[in-house]
C-alpha cells in the first residue's frame, strides 16, 4: 500500500493523483516522486498565508539565477522555466553578474532570513524526494528522517545548511543538465556523507545538511571530516543565514 513520504497517510486516507515533481517543473525538473500525496504536493507548490509564496518558489527563483548563467548564449531546444524573479535583480557590468535583493525587500532583515529558511526547506525537500525516488526501497519511510519531515513539511526546528565556496569556476555537467536539472547523488568524490549528514551538488553548488538527529559534537566532526575532502577544491564553509551567502551568480567563473 502506498504511503505518503511526508505525512505518512496511506491510500484511502489521502490521494495520489497529481505528479509531485522532485525538482520544480518551473526550474526544468522532469522527475517526480510517486509517494508524495496530493495534499503535501499542494503545500510545497502553493503560497501559504504566512509567506505569500511557496517553498518551491523560494527554491526555484534562486536556482534560476544560476541556471540563467549557464544557459546564457547557448541555443536551447526549448524554453523551460525562464528566469523571472519577484525577489531579486541581476545586475550586469562588463559581462559580470551581481545579485541584489529587490529594493522593496533589501532592508528587511527578517524577510531575508525567512526567505533563506524556506529555501533550505525546499533544498532538503528536493533531496529527500529524490533520495527516496532513487533508492526504490521505501527507505524514506524510516523514522530517522522525521527530522526532515518536521522541518521541510511542518516548519518545526531549524536544520543547519552549509554552503561550500568553490576555489575554481570549473563544473562537471551532463549535456542537458542546465536545461533540465537533475540531482545526481554522490556524483563527486569530494562530497562527504555519514549516517547523520549528507551533501549534494546541484547546478554547480555544494550543500551539506543533517538527515537525522545529531549533537554538536556530531556537527563539528562532520565539518572537519567534510573539509578534509574538500581542501583542493573549496575555500570555505558558510552556515546559511541569508541567501546572499550563496554565490548564485557564480562569480567564481569570473576569476
Amino acid at each position: 500500500m502506498k504511503r505518503c513520504l511526508w505525512c505518512k497517510l496511506a491510500e484511502g486516507e489521502t490521494t495520489f493523483d497529481k505528479k509531485a515533481h522532485t525538482i520544480p517543473k518551473s526550474l526544468g525538473g522532469q522527475n517526480y516522486n510517486q509517494t508524495v500525496c496530493d495534499n503535501c504536493n499542494h503545500f510545497f507548490g502553493n503560497a501559504t498565508s504566512e509567506n505569500r509564496y511557496s517553498i518551491e518558489t523560494a527554491l526555484k527563483e534562486t536556482f534560476c539565477i544560476t541556471r540563467q548563467r549557464f544557459l546564457s548564449g547557448r541555443p536551447q531546444k526549448r524554453q523551460v522555466g525562464k528566469f523571472k524573479s519577484i525577489f531579486f535583480d541581476v545586475k550586469e557590468r562588463n559581462g559580470k553578474l551581481r545579485l541584489v535583493l529587490n529594493k522593496s525587500f533589501q532592508f528587511k532583515t527578517e524577510f531575508q532570513q525567512q526567505l533563506c529558511r524556506n529555501f533550505k526547506r525546499g533544498l532538503i525537500k528536493m533531496w529527500f524526494e529524490e533520495f527516496d525516488r532513487q533508492s526504490k526501497s521505501n527507505i524514506g519511510q524510516d523514522e530517522k528522517f522525521d527530522i526532515i519531515r518536521q522541518f521541510s513539511r511542518y516548519n518545526f526546528g531549524n536544520l543547519p545548511v552549509i554552503y561550500f565556496g568553490r576555489k575554481y569556476g570549473i563544473f562537471l555537467f551532463t549535456k542537458s543538465e542546465a536545461e533540465t536539472p537533475t540531482l545526481i547523488l554522490n556524483r563527486m568524490n569530494y562530497l562527504y556523507e555519514n549516517e547523520k549528514f549528507t551533501e549534494i551538488e546541484f547546478l554547480g553548488h555544494v550543500f551539506g545538511f543533517p538527515t537525522a538527529q545529531f549533537t554538536r559534537e556530531d556537527f563539528d566532526l562532520y565539518i572537519k571530516s567534510s573539509f578534509e575532502k574538500k581542501t583542493d577544491f573549496f575555500v570555505n564553509a558558510v552556515l546559511l543565514d541569508k541567501l546572499i551567502d550563496i554565490d548564485f551568480t557564480l562569480s567564481v567563473m569570473d576569476k
